[in-house]
């Protein structure tokens, strides 16, 4: 294994070189306009021409414009939805290497990573199911996310928080996240990050990008990284490999065309599956070192993802443009999996019961877009208006095989040394397809200079048919109309007040007690606040109050087998926000904001997800050292408050579980060498604090820790 590596770290090596070999031919011309560049001063844009931008060029901490709600280019502040953004400058400085690195620096995001190779994302106590590529919905089954999915590729991950039926067609009010990719520069630039750290974490990642003609109209991108790293967990290693490469071509003044493809694959070893049981049979609570798991040595979970997608953009001479796209995403996940049920006995340690299974799952996406957005006067004022539709198939299909299920284990302390058993006949566990049609549009109306209204509406057709777990599948919806409607009024030149409305509306693939699919998730979002612009546009700022009504959403229940069993709940939840990112000054930058729940409750008033905190609060801020030239320092600081579950042990009792309020402080040093070359220093928890990573499943009675203190050194070369 470690010859193989050898040879893969080598391969990587000689293909970096190759790549800067390749694109060098344009690095006279690459030269010349960096020089000319070099010679201006900075200058922070504040024009809507900074909507073309990336965030990698602007180097700040906040965007000027976003389309993730509505596809109709505005402002954060014109966005009648609260927005946060991990910019790319974000997660360079404080090394978001994973998407669950970066989404812990979004506002009102909880990473509920309960299992090593499985994690899902919740806000505004609820989770996050609606996933977007460059504006593009990709299907995540269930909201989980298999695999720890590497963000070297994307230039910024736009948070918005609520619900967003419009573009998505599923209303879910959590939010929606949309990753927006890294894009071909004409100009020549390469860059290489070497990693070291905790645990023996390695990670080499490349990023060439320029022009591949004379004139520039032929543009393309290539990034690369593989990382390879033990683990605080006994017996876990991870080894990932990605690859992006995209075309961009210029076929006429108007008219655009890109091309691309993502590749990554994550390998990893000795993976839990569930977790540490948290308490004994008595229904005390069983105490653990960081470091345990309940992985056995042969335990391994492979996830491959490919994804390939085209893009068609003319704009028109009277400002209106058309864009297609289309894409096409493969996920395969091969797993052998130890799970350990039940509870110890506390005097003689026996009571933990063995569960193997090894599991293929293949889920394919497709998914086609098409719209015109564009300026359109009415009552001799300008309007903007899109109108668009995205279709899309998804298909699921999932294998499974079993050891003997239910052997005793002879202490909690044998799990890692269980031996392999024999695995029964493969049968097909889930095989379903869902197929759905969504037309949208969208109006937003200046009414007055101060007074901009959007409103629009989505209409959704379905079709859900398959088996899963051996029950036949079926759910249809024809033309379900999920309304939008949001206003923003400029109080003054800076400060800007917004009320929105969205409909709930989401089709799901969740088992109730009969194994059938439960009903759509349906429902109504409300929200208002107030956003500013400071110093020029470089600072925004948000607040937010919002209310969200929900009529079956799922909950689990319990388990059939190795089925989840889910029953549809009503649920309100209601809460406020404050989110403030960008440039305090020129040495200053921030991230930072603050969610509270007030409530998350059910018909009855009883507490919903109390797995999930009612206050978290993150600071992010960076800050560039007077007096030592080239030195930035900064901080990370997470809060989150008292969480619990309850968890029933058959014939004893049901017990409350606690986590006390916890905070963790990540810390970093960044200087710059030269105009090539950076080092930096990043420290994590480094109060060591001692946390579960997660109560989402806890009910369940089981959870995991999350990394003590750790290290991570990095050098930068950019040309």
């Amino acid at each position: 294994m470690s010859q193989l590596n050898s040879i893969h770290r080598q391969r990587y090596r000689y293909i970096a070189i190759a790549l800067l070999c390749a694109f060098n031919d344009q690095g006279v011309a690459g030269e010349q306009i960096n020089t000319e560049v070099e010679a201006l001063p900075e200058v922070k844009v504040t024009t809507k021409a900074d909507s073309k931008q990336s965030s990698e060029q602007t180097k700040s901490y906040t965007v000027n414009a976003t389309a993730t709600a509505t596809r109709l280019n505005a402002s954060i502040r014109d966005t009648p939805q609260s927005i946060s953004v991990i910019t790319r400058q974000l997660m360079d400085d404080f090394r978001a290497l994973s998407v669950n690195d970066a989404l812990s620096l979004a506002t009102g995001v909880r990473v509920e990573q309960f299992e090593t190779d499985r994690s899902e994302y919740t806000a505004r106590g609820f989770n996050i199911t609606n996933f977007q590529i460059d504006g593009l919905s990709t299907p995540i089954t269930y909201g989980t996310q298999y695999g720890d999915l590497d963000v070297a590729l994307y230039d910024r991950i736009e948070v918005l928080r609520g619900a967003n039926g419009l573009l998505t067609s599923t209303g879910n009010p959590s939010a929606t996240i949309n990753f927006i990719r890294k894009r071909p520069t004409k100009e020549f630039k390469a860059k290489l990050n070497g990693t070291v750290g905790s645990w023996d974490n390695r990670r080499l990642d490349a990023d060439v990008s320029g022009a591949l003609n004379a004139d520039g109209s032929v543009r393309g991108r290539l990034v690369m990284a593989h990382q390879e790293k033990n683990s605080y967990l006994d017996l876990y290693s991870n080894e990932r490999n990605v690859a992006y490469g995209v075309i961009e071509a210029d076929l006429s003044e108007r008219t655009s065309l890109a091309v691309g493809h993502t590749y990554q694959q994550n390998n990893s070893n000795g993976n839990n599956w569930g977790s540490l049981p948290l308490l004994y049979a008595d229904g005390s609570e069983r105490h653990y070192k960081r470091s345990d798991s309940t992985a056995a040595k042969w335990s391994y979970w492979d996830a491959g993802t490919n994804i390939s997608f085209a893009e068609l953009t003319h704009v028109f001479d009277n400002g209106w443009k058309a864009k297609g796209q289309m894409t096409h995403k493969q996920t395969d996940s091969d797993a052998r999996l130890h799970y350990i049920y039940g509870n110890e006995v506390r005097a003689t340690g026996l009571g933990l019961l063995s569960y193997p299974g090894m599991y293929h799952t293949r889920t394919e996406d497709n998914v086609a877009d098409f719209y015109v957005n564009g300026p359109l006067e009415l009552a001799g004022r300008k309007h903007e208006m899109v109108l668009g539709t995205t279709w899309s198939k998804a298909d699921v299909r999932d294998y499974s095989r079993f050891g003997p299920i239910g052997t005793p284990l002879a202490s909690f302390d044998s799990a890692a040394d269980f031996p392999l058993p024999t695995f029964g006949p493969q049968s097909k566990v889930a095989d379903f397809s869902t197929r759905t049609l969504n037309t949208y549009f969208a109006a937003k109306m200046n009414v007055r200079d101060d007074l901009k209204v959007t409103a629009g509406g989505s209409l959704l057709s379905y079709d859900l048919q398959g088996i899963s777990y051996g029950v036949p599948q079926s759910a249809k919806e024809d033309n379900k109309l999920t309304p939008y409607l949001g206003a923003v009024y400029d109080v003054s030149d800076q400060h800007s007040v917004y009320a929105s409305y969205t409909g709930i509306y989401k089709p799901q693939a969740e088992l109730g007690r009969d194994f059938k699919v439960l009903p759509p998730l349906q429902g109504k979002n409300y929200e208002a606040g107030l956003k500013s612009e400071w110093l020029n546009g470089q600072l925004n700022s948000t607040f937010a109050v919002f209310k969200t009504e929900q009529e079956h959403l799922p909950q689990q229940v319990g388990t059939q087998g190795a089925t989840a069993i889910y029953q549809g709940i009503e649920a309100i939840s209601k809460g406020y926000e404050f989110d403030i990112a960008g440039e305090v000054s020129e040495r200053l930058s921030m991230n930072a904001g603050y969610t509270r729940l007030m409530s998350l409750k059910n018909s009855a008033g009883q507490n919903v997800n109390p797995y999930t905190p009612r206050h978290q609060l993150h600071v992010a801020a960076m800050y560039k050292v007077p007096y030592v030239q080239n030195l930035k320092l900064g901080a990370n600081l997470y809060w989150q408050s008292e969480t619990h579950v309850d968890i029933a042990l058959q014939n004893v009792g049901t017990f409350r579980y606690r986590q006390d309020s916890y905070a963790t402080l990540n810390l970093v040093a960044n200087y710059k060498i030269d105009a090539h070359w950076d080092a930096a220093l990043n420290l994590y928890n480094v109060t060591n604090e001692k946390y579960l990573s997660s109560l989402r499943y806890a009910y369940a009675g089981q959870a995991y820790y999350a990394a003590p203190a750790s290290a991570l050194a990095t050098v930068t070369w950019r040309y």
